[in-house]
């Protein structure tokens, strides 16, 4: 331990007094700190203990140097107290052996000056008297804080067992001063640490108080939600049972109206939510395709009654053209309302083609929206189908193939062709769904194949061959086909 000290002192000494008196401004200067002091103990390992001695009489420093020499300390002589004090802050000795009496400066005001200085006070300090020196300037030296005295001359024995002695006690002494200096730091830090922590108890309390008012605030604007939430949600019940009996009035009113054409509208809600399902959208995204499919012709009702209750298939082409135009009436109408708008821009994009050809705006492919084209193939599909009688759904089917991909999209008609084969409009509709994988040679082609894109694959009746099953795999190996087709079945 005392080793260790006074290779701090040395190392303070060094650095300045500033490291030695005061403890590091923060963590960067602890760390130089201890840097410059693990550069001292590497560089003066091992170290040696450090003797100054201070006398004008060259003869008796000779005798010093002579017994210190070959000994585990270092030493150093001057010879006046000035010369004394400046080499004692260079050297930093552990231990000083003085002179009482000099020319110059006195020993006694040495002494003095050596246990002002911070990083000497706790050096050894011995005074040498000769035996002329009066008793009261010895007194005056222990009183100043010298540590011991002898008479001159002293042997060498006497002199070693006295640095020895000496050099315990400093070591003892550094230790009480650098505990002294810890427990000051650590009395320091507490108290730092007891304001702190005083001042973070009273910000908790008052932190707490105010967390408690804002529970309570919480509490109550929660109890107040939920008495809103429910208000919104009866609110929002009758608003949606309005809502529904608004649709259900303008689709009655719809079907009213149509002598030839009754249940239509119902019908194709049927089946475009059928194919909303097989495409997998979403609820809201289906809802609105239901409802657009109810009141998809509610642009008709602008027109006269002798009009929309006449049979379609007496209508001149002027009468067709005009009508052509009820899903931009109808559209108009219905985007005035809140919560139509959606249903509104379905309406009016039915009469699109897929190829882009079609009305109002000549949009194409994905850019018409999905309830649109499923709606515009539906809606065909049962004026086809089940207004008319005595037709079969695969004849009609392939009318609508005829013009896959360039009016209606092939994907909806491939889902419109599994609708029918599950709700089939006659028994003699015989079709069953096969994979791809599972086709062979011989079986007809209960509908057209057509790629992503709508290039027909090949058309409704096709019997398939090596060849053309070959040709169905490319296609589908390069994820260009759906993986299912429908077959007539053979009886």
């Amino acid at each position: 331990m005392s080793y260790q000290l006074a290779c701090l002192s040395a190392c303070s000494a060094q650095a300045g007094q500033r490291r030695t008196t005061t403890p590091p401004a923060n963590k960067n200067d602890f760390a130089f700190f201890i840097a410059e002091f693990l550069k001292i103990m590497t560089k003066n390992t091992p170290r040696k203990a450090k003797i100054l001695c201070v006398d004008d009489d060259s003869a008796l420093l000779a005798i010093y140097t002579k017994y210190l020499e070959n000994t585990e300390y270092e030493s150093r002589t001057a010879v006046s107290a000035e010369e004394g004090l400046e080499t004692a802050k260079k050297f930093v000795p552990d231990i000083i052996i003085s002179d009482v009496v000099m020319q110059g400066e006195s020993g006694l005001n040495f002494c003095k000056k050596i246990k002002k200085l911070p990083y000497l006070s706790t050096s050894i300090f011995i005074f040498a008297s000769g035996l002329a020196v009066e008793l009261d300037d010895v007194v005056k030296g222990l009183d100043i804080g010298a540590d011991d005295y002898f008479i001159k001359p002293i042997n060498k024995k006497e002199l070693l067992a006295k640095i020895r002695s000496f050099l315990r006690i400093k070591s003892q002494r550094d230790e009480l001063v650098y505990a002294n200096k810890k427990l000051s730091k650590a009395f320091k830090y507490l108290k730092s640490y007891k304001d702190e922590n005083e001042k973070k108890n009273k910000a908790l309390f008052k932190e707490k108080e105010m967390l408690q008012n804002s529970l309570k605030q919480i509490s109550l604007l929660v109890k107040d939600r939920e008495r809103t939430n429910k208000k919104l949600e009866l609110y929002n019940k009758a608003h949606q049972k309005s809502f529904n009996s608004v649709i259900t009035i303008l689709s009655t009113i719809i079907d009213s109206k149509r002598q030839y054409h009754r249940g239509h509208s119902k019908k194709v809600s049927e089946i475009s939510i059928f194919i909303a399902g097989e495409l997998k959208l979403s609820k809201v995204r289906i809802r609105n395709i239901k409802i657009a499919a109810l009141l998809h012709e509610i642009g008709k009702l602008s027109f006269s009654d002798r009009l929309t209750m006449k049979n379609p298939e007496k209508y001149s082409q002027k009468e067709r053209n005009f009508l052509y135009q009820h899903p931009v009436k109808g559209a108009a109408l219905l985007e005035k309302f809140s919560g139509f708008e959606k249903i509104a821009k379905i309406i009016r994009h039915i009469h699109e083609n897929f190829d882009g050809t079609g009305v109002p705006d000549g949009l194409r492919g994905d850019e018409i929206p999905i309830g649109s084209r499923i709606i515009s193939a539906a809606g065909i599909f049962d004026n086809l189908v089940y207004r008319k009688k005595n037709t079969l759904a695969s004849n009609e089917l392939e009318r609508i193939e005829e013009e896959t991909g360039t009016k209606y999209d092939p994907t909806v008609v491939r889902f419109l062709r599994k609708y029918a084969n599950l709700y089939p409009a006659d028994k003699t509709d015989k079709t069953k769904e096969l994979s791809v994988y599972d086709l062979k040679p011989g079986m007809k082609l209960a509908s057209g194949i057509f790629t992503a894109s709508g290039t027909k694959l090949l058309p409704i009746g096709s019997l398939l061959t090596e060849d053309s099953i070959n040709q169905i795999a490319r296609h589908s190996k390069l994820g260009l086909l759906v993986e299912t087709v429908f077959i007539e079945e053979i009886e």
